[in-house]
This record gives structure tokens, C-alpha cells and sequence, in this order.
């Protein structure tokens, strides 16, 4: 009398489509709340700037002066992306995000990007003005309509 004591073929074969259909349920999911907390993430990046701004405008009276278009960290000009010494944002070192600002002396507008080559492209693109005004292009058409007002 024989006895076996392990797994037949049938068996591993049909653990291993078990787990393969779980996965394929799972990474869907999982990729679409990775997608949700980096879009959070640029959000709050977006919210830290435009504090960082009004600090940056209770010092000098302007926005302006916080684009930094020669890469050395300092502000330099009224658009462009915005200076690390105005605001050093995660998502943007992180290369998920690009962060710029169009200034005047009176506001500000800022606008997060989706980097070319990160898992956000396709996602649409996110503002926020000096007066809170919050936008995202959720259909990633290039532009906002009223029904695209507001992060919800």
C-alpha cells in the first residue's frame, strides 16, 4: 500500500489560475488608488505652494518674481515653473508632477502637470488660483469646463 502525500498536477494548476485570476482583479485596483493618493499628493503639493506664495507676497507685495526658467532653484521670472526656494514640492521631485505658476502682482495660477513617462499621464491636469478656485481636467482634454471645477 502506497501513500502520497503531496500535491497532483491538477491541483497546483488549478491554485495557480486561482491566484492568477485574484491578481488580475487586484492590480486594477490597486493601480487605481496608487492613481488617486499621487493626484492627492500633487493636490497637497498645490495647496503648500499657494501658502508658500502668499507668505512669498506678505514679504514682497507681489507674486511675481517665483518662475524660475534657468533651472537654479531661484525665482526669476512671473511664468514658468515655480522656484524650489518658493516651493519644493514631492510630486514634482518625485517626477510624477511638473508644478508651474503664471503670476501678476495681484494673483497667482498654478497648474500641475502629469510628467511625461509616470503612471499619471492621462490623468488630467490640476489648478489652483490665489482666490482657492480648484480645477481638474478630468477627461484630459486640455481644457476645463464647468463640470471640471473643483478636485472631486
Amino acid at each position: 500500500m502506497w501513500r502520497f502525500n503531496g500535491l497532483t498536477l491538477i491541483e497546483v494548476l488549478v491554485a495557480v489560475v486561482i491566484l492568477a485570476v485574484l491578481a488580475g482583479l487586484g492590480l486594477p485596483a490597486l493601480n487605481a488608488y496608487s492613481d488617486r493618493a499621487y493626484r492627492a499628493e500633487a493636490q497637497g503639493d498645490l495647496v503648500a505652494c499657494a501658502l508658500a506664495l502668499e507668505r512669498w507676497a506678505g514679504v514682497r507685495f507681489t507674486y511675481q518674481g517665483t518662475a524660475d526658467t534657468d533651472a537654479d532653484g531661484a525665482g526669476d521670472a512671473d511664468d514658468g515653473p515655480i522656484a524650489t526656494e518658493v516651493c519644493a514640492s514631492r510630486s514634482v521631485a518625485e517626477g510624477r508632477y511638473r508644478i508651474r505658476i503664471a503670476a501678476s502682482a495681484e494673483g497667482f495660477a498654478l497648474t500641475a502637470y502629469p510628467e511625461a513617462g509616470s503612471p499619471m499621464v492621462g490623468d488630467g491636469f490640476l489648478t489652483l488660483d490665489e482666490a482657492g478656485n480648484r480645477g481638474w481636467d478630468r477627461n484630459d482634454d486640455g481644457e476645463l469646463v464647468a463640470e471640471e471645477n473643483g478636485w472631486e
